[in-house]
C-alpha cells in the first residue's frame, strides 16, 4: 500500500493565488510528485482523511452518496469545481465494520446530512490535494472520511480497519497542515514552539518513527495551532504491523504555516508493533501522573471512577487534609481528555459543608452534566488530566484595568445573566479575550454593558 502526506492550502492553486503561489514553490513541486507517483500506481480507489469536513466530538464522517462534488467556491472560485464517483460499497464497508469495533462512524447521506444539519459537499482539505492528482491521474474513485476527535487509540485503530479493507493496491492520503503559528505574521499568530512541533512531525516522517507522533506531547500539539494531527494518528494506524519506507518531498512555511509532502510506502509485514509500544508507554505516564496527583485532584478522580462505573456517589474519605474538611470555598474541576477540554463545572460560592464535599459534587457534574459534552465513558477514564480550582470571594471591581488573566478570574454580570472564567488558561492572553469569552458564555452581547468581578483562585493540577 501507498500513503501520501499533503498540505491543502487552497493559496497554492494558482487561479486562487494569483501570483502568491509562488512564494510556496517546493511544497507545489512535492505535491506534483506525489500525483506523479499515484499515477503510475494507477489506484482504482484514493482515500482522503481530511481534518476540515464534518468533524464531530465523538465519531469519524463517511461519506456515501454516490456522487462526490466540490468547489473552491469558499475562496471566491467556484467554477474550480469537481466530480467524483464513490466506491459506495466500500465506503459503507468501512462505516459498518468501524461501529462493530465500537468506533463510532456516521454515515453522510443526504438523510443524515438533513438530521445534522450539515453538508455533503468535498471540503478544500480533499479538494487541494485531488486538484494537483486529477491533473496527473482521474480514473479512480474516491471515499472521502472525515476525521473526529477520538482518541488517539482509537484513531489509530480506526486507521487499521480502513487500511485492511482499502487493501494494498490502493491508496490513502492524509491531508493536513502543520504548525499555523510559525511567525508573527501567521494567520493563527506566533508562538515559539510551533517551529518545534514541525520539526518534531518532519523527523518522525524522515525516520519511521511513528511512536514520536502517537506520544507527543499534548500541550506542544496544542501550541502548534496545527490540524494534521488527529489526521495522522488515523493514517499511522495503517502502517502498524508492517515495515515502511518514507521519503520527504518538501517542507517549507512560506505563510506561517508549514507544509509537509511525503510518500510513504508499506512493505513486509513485520513483528514490531507501535500501537504496543504506544499502549506501554501511556501506561506508564498515566501511573507517573497519578503519582504525582495531590489530595484534591485524587479525590476528584476517585470520585469520577466509582461514578461512571457504578453510579454510586462515593463518602468523604478519612484523613483527608483538615483544610478540606474545615474550609468552605466554591470549587471548579475540569477535565481534559488529550489536551481537549471534556468538561468543566464548578461552583462560583461554596454549597456544601466544605471543600472535599464542593470536590465530589462538582467532579460528578463536570464528567456527566457539562451540557457540552456527552457523559464520560469507563473506557476514557484512564485518558483523563483533572485540574481542581478552589475559588475565593469575588470581589467587584471599576474598570477591566484592575483584571490580570494570569492572576484573576472574572465574572461579568447583566440583570439575571452572568458568565464565568477561570484564570491562566491556555490560549487566553489578554484582559479582553477573558471578558469576551466569559460574555459568550452567559450570552451576553459584546457591546452590553455589565458589571465586573474579579477573583482568586488556588489551582491544583
Amino acid at each position: 500500500m501507498n500513503l501520501f502526506i499533503t498540505p491543502h492550502p487552497p493559496i497554492i492553486i494558482s487561479e486562487i493565488g494569483n501570483g502568491e503561489e509562488t512564494k510556496a514553490s517546493s511544497t507545489i513541486k512535492g505535491m506534483e510528485e506525489i500525483a506523479r507517483e499515484i499515477k503510475k500506481l494507477q489506484p482504482k480507489i484514493i482515500v482522503v482523511i481530511t481534518p476540515h469536513g464534518n468533524v464531530f466530538a465523538d465519531a469519524l464522517c463517511i461519506n456515501i452518496e454516490q456522487t462526490l462534488i466540490g468547489s473552491f467556491k469558499k475562496f471566491g472560485k467556484p467554477n474550480i469545481s469537481y466530480t467524483f464517483k464513490n466506491n459506495v460499497k466500500m465506503a459503507k464497508e468501512m462505516c459498518d465494520t468501524l461501529m462493530n469495533n465500537q468506533l463510532l462512524c456516521l454515515d453522510l447521506s443526504e438523510k443524515t446530512a438533513k438530521q445534522f444539519k450539515i453538508e455533503t459537499t468535498l471540503d478544500h482539505g480533499v479538494l487541494v490535494p485531488l486538484h494537483f492528482i486529477t491533473k496527473e491521474y482521474s480514473d479512480f474513485e474516491l471515499i472521502h472520511i472525515s476525521i473526529g476527535f477520538l482518541t488517539t487509540l482509537q484513531l489509530y485503530e480506526a486507521g487499521q480497519i480502513i487500511a485492511n479493507i482499502l487493501g494494498d493496491k490502493n491508496v490513502l492520503v492524509v491531508s493536513g497542515d502543520l504548525s499555523h503559528k510559525l511567525t508573527k505574521q501567521a494567520p493563527s499568530g506566533y508562538h515559539p514552539n510551533g517551529v518545534v512541533y514541525d520539526d518534531k512531525i518532519v523527523k518522525a516522517i524522515k525516520n519511521n518513527s511513528y511512536i514520536d507522533i502517537l506520544t507527543m506531547d499534548e500541550k506542544l500539539i496544542d501550541q502548534a495551532g496545527q490540524c494534521a494531527h488527529k489526521p495522522l494518528e488515523l493514517f499511522l494506524g495503517a502502517l502498524e504491523g508492517y515495515e515502511s519506507q518514507s521519503i520527504i518531498h518538501s517542507y517549507e512555511g512560506p505563510f506561517g504555516v508549514g507544509y509537509l509532502t511525503a510518500s510513504i510506502k508499506r512493505n513486509e509485514k513485520s513483528k514490531h508493533s507501535v500501537k504496543k509500544q504506544y499502549l506501554k508507554q501511556k501506561n506508564n505516564t498515566f501511573n507517573e501522573l497519578l503519582e504525582n496527583e495531590d489530595e484534591y485532584i485524587t479525590l476528584a478522580r476517585n470520585t469520577i471512577n466509582e461514578y461512571v462505573k457504578t453510579g454510586y456517589v462515593i463518602d468523604v474519605p478519612k484523613g483527608l487534609p483538615d483544610k478540606m474538611m474545615t474550609k468552605r470555598n466554591g470549587v471548579f474541576v475540569s477535565i481534559k481528555k488529550q489536551g481537549q477540554l471534556r468538561g468543566c463545572i464548578g461552583t462560583i460560592n461554596p454549597t456544601k459543608d466544605n471543600i472535599a464535599k464542593e470536590i465530589i459534587e462538582n467532579a460528578i457534574s463536570a464528567s456527566t452534566k457539562d451540557p457540552r459534552f456527552s457523559a464520560i465513558s469507563e473506557d476514557e477514564l484512564n485518558d483523563l488530566v483533572i485540574s481542581v480550582d478552589i475559588l475565593f470571594k469575588a470581589e467587584k471591581i471599576k474598570s477591566r484595568d484592575q483584571l490580570d488573566v494570569k492572576n484573576y478570574g472574572v465574572i461579568v454580570r447583566s440583570g439575571f445573566k452572568s458568565g464565568l472564567l477561570l484564570p491562566n488558561l491556555e490560549g487566553i492572553d489578554t484582559v479582553d479575550e477573558q471578558i469576551a469569552i466569559a460574555k459568550r458564555k452567559a450570552n451576553i452581547n459584546e457591546d452590553e454593558k455589565c458589571t465586573l468581578q474579579r477573583f482568586k483562585v488556588v489551582r491544583h493540577e
